[in-house]
């Protein structure tokens, strides 16, 4: 870049787009039951894991919901950077996590775990709280990280 010659820098707006809604009962995400339901609603009959990200405000009511990612059969890539990127630009005090497994087998895999442990590490970096990490199967049944102790409550 030859001397004295201005470069030039980008000036940008981030802009939140709603990409559709979905019709729910209840306000607020009081237990990990409504957090399964509201999975449920979403990513019922996915044949692939779908990771969601559910953002909350200080109330515990939805902000928005963004998928994160949608893997294979039986994997699912989540990049916090991605996470927590969606979460601050959508205010959010605290997050949920919600994802699917098409075996129906709702047992956290090792992976569940290190992504839910690095994500509350991560957020507690913002201060945004892990509220909680539920694991759905298309016939209902789910598994919540909250009330199997696997996640700290502050």
């Amino acid at each position: 870049m030859p001397r004295g010659k201005p470069i030039k820098i980008d000036i940008v707006k981030v802009h939140m787009v709603r990409d559709g809604t979905i019709e729910y009962g209840k306000r607020a995400i009081k237990n990990p039951q409504d957090l399964a339901a509201l999975g449920l609603k979403f990513i019922k009959n996915a044949d692939r894991e779908t990771f969601l990200l559910v953002c909350l405000n200080t109330r515990n009511h939805i902000n928005c919901i963004h998928v994160v990612s949608i893997g294979t059969v039986n994997a699912s890539l989540v990049s916090a950077r991605e996470v927590f990127k969606i979460a601050l630009l959508c205010n959010a005090s605290e997050v949920a996590l919600i994802h699917n497994h098409p075996s129906g087998d709702v047992e956290p895999s090792e992976d569940d775990l290190t992504i839910t442990h690095r994500l509350a590490e991560c957020g507690s970096l913002f201060d945004i709280k892990l509220l909680d990490h539920v694991i759905i199967s298309g016939d209902g049944k789910y598994e919540s990280f909250l009330e199997k102790g696997l996640i700290k409550q502050t």
